[in-house]
């Protein structure tokens, strides 16, 4: 029975003539989509009338961190769609229809990035009062240490908002004929409007509003999918057999690639990078100005990020239950498998005019929440971190009206180069996807080793903290992109083109050639898979096969062990050669320059755990407060 409904599910997809779409967008659509970009404005120009109305001339607080007085629910609203980008929607659902559900216990080592991040980090920076994170770097070692890493974060920020930006825009032209500049051009467009116009205030209630709508178009496709295939436990049931539904893998192994210790442990710290060391969180958390209420807001926003994890893998499922006997890839109607979501919209939603709009909305809506957060975080960065820098080096000192005006115009700066990185994107190949969420893990690594070095290990000086940035950052550059362009890409198992060859190829006759090159294909891919999928496949066959795709058996033998790490543990890579790299130089730099005692520290800089986790440590490398403490019991003994 569950055969007889994918048959008939893979019906329309192997019937499809060469050139033919599976599915085109309505008025309707057009105009559920152009609704949802316009609401997104309209909240920016909001904002920005009523600042005017209220005659209030808004300062670069105002812009930059919402005035501090903005609510609890937007903020974990917002919280949780900052990265939620088309990355998200798009990535999730084919790493479950490429792979297995495994990842999904990535999304609920939340349970423990949250409670951490919370109690330990989202305190520290609220005491500080700080405006951009990187501050602290600057108070706690040197301005060298604030710029740089000021400007790894704008460049990778920069580098990952255009990718962010072009792969719904990509999928989206490929699969529903938009065209890719306008709708690069547009996004772009509308998004740097309302957050350089709004402010944060813009940024957090626009992030409110398209999270509904990304919810709620997710939720439509899992519906009608598992409708189409009887139901979900039928769409459960075919992943189970096809080796979709397995989530622990107990493997201590580095390299292996979602092992459950690098699932938890790996994520864990691949989650602090953007929970307690990325500036459009931190940004977000002193937004609100008691402490007690950030950490409600980043609490509320943790069982709806769990919720959206769940979602995006459960469509992966459905994706893999439709498609896994009749694959759009194999018969190069996609181009990649990225861009299965999509197509399963135009191929199963167009029976309801507005449904795919609705997904379109989602999938953008998805991008404008990372872009808009990101752009809001690096104007407060080249802001705070290096134009208020060269203020004061020159002498200069804008009025804040003036630097509320500039931080608008950052924001309008940073959201054209964007633009222009997106245009970019196009001509770097089809694995600029990975390699740029590659960077951006690599790049959060080195930034949350130093902000741990500052806040944790007291003794740690500038040139241990700069230097175990700078060597962190490339070393964790060196494994991320070695293993991510120099490896092969694995096969997918468990996907073929077999139910094409129970239809006839475009029966209506719009294509002549293409029935014999689907039976080609079919016959091809179906070879490629049982050689795959064969467990007693000679050591012979495996070079001829390494060896026509130009990988020889020497090739493999050269490839370093560490490119085989799993990219889960990247970060902590990153952090522990950034902690190292510091402790070494430290000391080294001691014989020259005296390592910091408690009198060179504002015990303000240092997080209170030290005290009671490293009270072992010589009165060196301890706070201020603790030697006067230690003072007062010797004074006391003596008296």
């Amino acid at each position: 029975m569950g055969d007889d409904i994918v048959e008939r599910s893979c019906k329309k997809v192997c019937e499809l003539c060469d050139g033919e779409a599976i599915g085109e967008f309505v008025v309707v659509d057009y105009i559920l989509f152009g609704a949802v970009l316009l609401v997104s404005a309209l909240i920016g120009v909001f904002y920005m009338c009523k600042e005017y109305l209220a005659s209030k001339n808004a300062t670069a607080d105002d812009v930059l961190m919402g005035g501090r007085d903005i609510g609890i629910f937007p903020i974990a609203m917002s919280l949780m769609a900052s990265f939620m980008s088309a990355i998200t929607v798009l990535g999730t659902p084919t790493e479950m229809y490429n792979n297995n559900t495994s990842y999904w216990i990535a999304g609920m080592a939340m349970l423990i990035t949250i409670p951490l991040t919370n109690h330990v980090f989202l305190p520290f920076f609220h005491s500080l009062s700080l405006t951009s994170a990187y501050e602290y770097l600057e108070k706690r070692f040197s301005r060298s240490v604030r710029v740089c890493a000021s400007v790894i974060f704008t460049l990778n920020m920069l580098l990952y908002m255009g990718v962010v930006l072009y792969a719904p825009s990509l999928a989206l032209n490929q699969v529903t004929g938009l065209s890719l500049e306008l709708s690069i051009v547009c996004i772009g467009v509308v998004c740097t409007f309302y957050t350089a116009l709004g402010g944060l205030r813009a940024v957090v209630w626009t992030d409110t509003f398209q999270t509904f709508v990304v919810m709620a178009g997710l939720i439509a496709i899992i519906a009608q999918g598992s409708k189409d295939l009887g139901g979900f436990g039928n769409v459960w049931e075919i992943a189970d057999k096809g080796g979709r539904i397995q989530f622990i893998d107990w493997s201590g192994d580095p390299t292996t690639r979602h092992s459950v210790w690098a699932l938890i442990i790996g994520s864990v710290f691949g989650q602090l990078t953007i929970y307690a060391a990325n500036q459009t969180m931190i940004q977000r958390y002193l937004a609100i100005k008691e402490t007690k209420n950030s950490q409600r807001a980043l609490y509320l926003s943790l069982p709806l990020t769990l919720i959206l994890q769940t979602v995006v893998c459960l469509v992966g499922l459905v994706i893999y239950a439709t498609y896994h006997a009749c694959d759009p890839f194999l018969l190069n109607m996609v181009h990649a498998r990225d861009q299965l979501l999509p197509f399963l919209v135009m191929d199963k939603l167009t029976f309801l005019p507005g449904l795919p709009g609705l997904f379109v909305a989602c999938l953008f809506s998805a991008s404008l929440s990372s872009i808009s957060s990101g752009l809001n975080a690096l104007a407060i960065v080249i802001l705070e971190d290096i134009l208020k820098l060269i203020w004061k080096k020159t002498g200069s000192n804008p009025s804040p009206e003036w630097q509320a005006r500039i931080a608008k115009l950052l924001g309008l700066l940073c959201g054209a180069m964007v633009i222009g990185i997106a245009f970019l994107s196009r001509f770097l190949g089809q694995t600029v996807l990975q390699i740029m969420l590659s960077i951006f893990g690599m790049v959060g690594g080195p930034l949350l080793g130093l902000f741990i070095s500052g806040i944790f290990i007291p003794f740690i000086n500038a040139p241990g903290a700069f230097c175990g940035l700078i060597v962190s950052a490339v070393m964790a550059f060196w494994v991320g992109v070695g293993g991510t362009v120099i490896l092969p890409v694995p096969p997918v198992v468990g996907v073929s083109t077999e139910y094409c060859s129970n239809f006839t190829k475009c029966p209506s006759g719009l294509s002549n050639n293409m029935t014999t090159l689907i039976n080609v294909s079919t016959t091809f891919f179906a070879t490629t898979q049982a050689a795959v999928e064969s467990t007693s496949i000679e050591s012979s066959s495996i070079s001829t096969i390494l060896s026509s795709v130009g990988i020889t058996s020497t090739d493999q033998e050269e490839y370093l062990w560490i490119y085989y790490l799993s990219y889960l543990w990247y970060g902590l890579f990153a952090v522990i050669i950034s902690i190292l790299v510091g402790l070494i130089v430290t000391f080294i730099t001691a014989s020259f320059k005296d390592m910091n005692t408690p009198d060179d520290i504002d015990p303000s800089l240092i997080h209170s755990i030290v005290d009671r986790v490293c009270c072992f440590l010589p009165l060196s490398c301890q706070r201020v407060h603790r030697l006067q403490r230690y003072v007062c019991i010797i004074f006391a003994h003596l008296t």
